[in-house]
Order: structure tokens, then sequence, then C-alpha cells
């Protein structure tokens, strides 16, 4: 493909940025179509028995919010979000400068959670001030299979070759924590948990990975499944604005928080990022984007709001990798959106497909800090392993839709 000769060099390289970003790059001679961005839901209370909480001799702060569900301050980190796409998507001329934008203009759909709910909500409300923009959603007893698949029987799933495929791509569940144990010490710090457990030594213990005992998932033991829900629980408090003396009892810095993301991360590797689970765990979202890039009648924008491992699942499945500012490696940020853009070129008329991740940092989400073009959330563009320009971060639409319908294949 001569492609090199026939775009300019100028575009090329704005194109070319793979690591966090303050600001959206820029495509000189490219006009952006359409946009679907998948987000994880706003700031939440924990969840019951996310963290390990015995390990500490000290009390955990008590949220006023109800386990599970979104804060205050989450639905307003939303919002704020949702007012930067409106500036950016305006800017690109998706989104009418003045007035509502109509349903054809615009669809949002979330997961049957009130935290998903009402972070679409929170989204659209900044989007569209003072407009009635829907928020699509099934009922709260129902599988989305957008969201759910396995729940929702949507696809084939046999936890024996989920183990398999888990062990042939990590190898186990300490091989994968062997390169982490230092990020458990600053969890042990952060906990002080040896005034609680003289032998407190996380690292330490064996991990597992098997097969349930009901047969029909598979089970997580040792450093990872106590550090992770552990490590998430810290992020929040952070993020959710807490005095710095009940973020970690004061012994969670910001660059603390970094460091232990990671093990978080971790999690997804095991349960949603292998060669078998990610076609599953992603595939009917794959196909709902995928159709939304290619299909002539789409809106140009398409929000969908569910969970971080939905996010890591597409990610995986892509063939992306992605490290948010403020973040450990492959953890994905509260809030953020892995995001894909349809580029047509005003020279050659052949459209290609753009990766991003967009995200607020830790700081960003915890001053709740106003968002516009001169100071926007994180945005990474991400590289496709295998589909690049002349090794620049974007892959032609044929291409990427022939590479997704191919990952997407379910064997019977």
């Amino acid at each position: 493909m001569r492609l090199a000769s026939k775009l300019s060099l100028v575009w090329l390289m704005a194109l070319c940025a793979t690591g966090p970003a303050s600001a959206r790059p820029a495509a000189a001679h490219m006009k952006l179509e359409r946009v679907v961005m998948l987000y994880r839901h706003g700031v939440r209370a924990p969840l019951q028995g996310e963290a390990e909480e015995s390990l500490a001799h000290e009390a955990w702060p008590v949220w006023s919010t109800p386990e599970s569900r979104m804060t205050p301050h989450g639905k307003a980190g939303m919002r704020l979000l949702g007012v930067y796409d409106r500036l950016w998507l305006t800017k690109e001329g998706l989104l009418p400068p003045s007035g509502c934008a109509t349903t054809a203009q615009v669809d949002i759909w979330a997961n049957k959670e009130e935290r998903t709910i009402t972070s679409a909500t929170a989204l659209a409300e900044g989007l569209a001030p003072g407009c009635a923009v829907p928020v699509g959603h099934l009922a709260a007893d129902a599988h989305d299979p957008l969201f759910e698949p396995i729940e929702a029987q949507a696809v084939p799933y046999d936890p024996a070759a989920a183990l398999s495929s888990f062990k042939t791509a990590f190898g186990s569940a300490d091989k994968l924590m062997a390169r982490h144990r230092q990020a458990v010490r600053t969890l042990e710090n952060i906990l002080d948990c040896r005034h609680t457990h003289p032998a407190c030594d996380l690292a330490s213990v064996p991990g597992d990975v098997k097969i349930g005992a009901d047969g029909r998932g598979i089970d997580l033991t040792g450093p990872i499944a106590t550090t992770s829900g552990t490590a998430e629980v810290f992020i929040l408090q952070y993020i959710e604005g807490l005095p710095l003396d009940q973020v970690g009892w004061g012994r969670a810095s910001p660059a603390r928080l970094s460091e232990i993301s990671r093990l978080h991360g971790l999690l997804f590797d095991v349960y949603v990022r292998s060669p078998y689970m990610a076609p599953r765990i992603a595939g009917p979202m794959g196909r709902r984007i995928l159709d939304t890039l290619t299909a002539d009648n789409a809106p140009p924008v398409t929000l969908l709001v569910g969970h971080d491992n939905n996010i890591a699942a597409l990610a995986a499945l892509v063939g992306v990798d992605f490290h948010i500012d403020s973040y450990g490696y492959q953890d994905m940020p509260v809030g953020g959106a892995i995001g894909f853009e349809v580029l047509k070129s005003q020279k050659t008329g052949k459209r290609y497909v753009r990766v991003i991740y967009q995200a607020q940092t830790l700081d960003q989400l915890r001053t709740l800090t106003p968002l516009d073009l001169q100071h926007p959330p994180v945005v990474q563009t991400l590289r496709m392993k295998t589909c690049t320009v002349n090794g620049q971060a974007l892959c032609p639409l044929k291409r990427f839709t022939s590479l997704m319908n191919d990952r997407m294949r379910l064997e019977d």
C-alpha cells in the first residue's frame, strides 16, 4: 500500500502519539466522522467484601453512600467528562453548536446497574445540558448480553477451557504475581498489617487458579485475589475526595496508589484477558461497536457505559495495551473510556479506525477539576499490535473490520 505518498507527513506524525497525552492528537487532512466510547462507571462506594478489612488494625472509613452505588462526587466527575466530550465533539462537527442533539446524533446505552445508569445520565447532562437525551438500559433483573454475555448465556462458556487458556497465556497465578511483589509490599505498608498479622507476608502466599466448586467458573486464591480489591478501595478513597488521613489512614500517597493500581489490573489477566475469555466477555460489545462504526445510518456519537472488565476484555480483543497517567499498567481508570474513532482522509476518501483511551487522572477526579479543550483529561492514542499504517496508530476500516470479525469468531 502506497499510503505514505498520499498522506502528509504532518498528520502521520500527529497520529503517532501512543503515550499519555495532555491533548487530543490532531489529524490534518482527516475528518472525524464517528466515535464510539465505552466508559467505566464513575466513583462508587466499595463493594461488600471488596477489601480485606481484617488485615488492618485500624477502622476503615465509613462511606455515606450505600455499597456499590455511585457517589455524588462520582456523578459530578462523570458530568465533567460529558462537558469535555461536548466541547470536543462540537469542535469536530459531530454535535450541533447550539440546541439539543437528536437521537439520530447521539445514542447512550448503559448496563442495568445503578452506578452505570447514573454515570450515563451524568454524561448526558454534561454532553447536552438542558436536553432530555435518553439513556437506554435493560431492567434491573435482566442480564444485558453487551455487558454480561456469560450470565446472559449469549456465548458458549467452558470453565475448563477458560482455565487452560489462562495457563497457556500467563502460566500461573504465581508467575503472574512474580514481578509485582514490591507493589504487594507497598500495600502491606499501607495496611500496616503486621499489627494484626505478625507474619504478614502477602506476596509469599501461594496463588492458585482452578475451576470453582460449583463447576461453573474459575476461582482465584492467593495474593492477587487478596490485594486487587483492597488496592481498588484505597484508590476509591482518594478519588472520592476523602480527607488524606482517611486515604489508607494517611499512608496511601498518590505515588503509592499508582504503584498498587497494577495489582487491581492483574485480576483481569486472570478473568478476562486470555484468548479464550476476551472474545466471550467482549465479543457482543465488539460486534455492537463494529456495526456502529460501519453502518450507514448509525449516529455519529455512541456512548456505552459499563464496567472495568468490559474495557479490559475489549482492549485485549482489539489488541491494544494502555497505561494511563497516575494509574498502573493495564488498570482501567474510574470513569475512563476506550474509544473508537472513524477518520476519513480528505485526500483519498479512505477511512481509518483510531483507538483511544480517555480518562481523568487521580487528582483531576479527586479535585473535580473542570475540563475543557485547554484543560483536557488524559487522551492516549493506542496502537493495535497487528494493524498500523507505516507503524502509526491507525488501522484501515476494512482491515479493522476483518480483524475484529476473526477475533470475535468463537469455536463450536
